[in-house]
């Protein structure tokens, strides 16, 4: 055994394509260990794409410092929203004008 092989290590494809098999959170987790290399255009691609593949997960807690709970803010918002559908009429008397 002259040398040996490296099994982790995936191979590059010459044409530079990337395998349909393989996920984009897979690439970029490849590309981040060392084990692919991408060309710039795919890089930038690959940088682009992740956010939509992978998006980040957070949640706000904004009631609980006003010390109001989720029903609370959600009967405000139901009847602020019916207020706003109420149609406002402008009561006014016709002037007639004559020459």
């Amino acid at each position: 055994m002259d040398e040996l092989v490296d099994l982790s290590v995936r191979k590059v494809e010459p044409d530079g394509s990337i395998p349909d098999d393989i996920s984009i959170t897979e690439l970029a987790e490849d590309v981040v260990r060392g084990k692919r290399k991408l060309s710039q255009p795919q890089m930038r691609m690959l940088i682009e794409l992740l956010p939509y593949y992978a998006p980040k997960l957070t949640a706000v807690a904004v009631g609980w410092q006003k010390g109001e709970d989720f029903y609370t803010r959600l009967d405000k918002a139901v009847s602020a929203s019916e207020k706003a559908k109420v149609v406002k009429l402008i009561e006014a008397q016709v002037i007639e004008h004559e020459e």
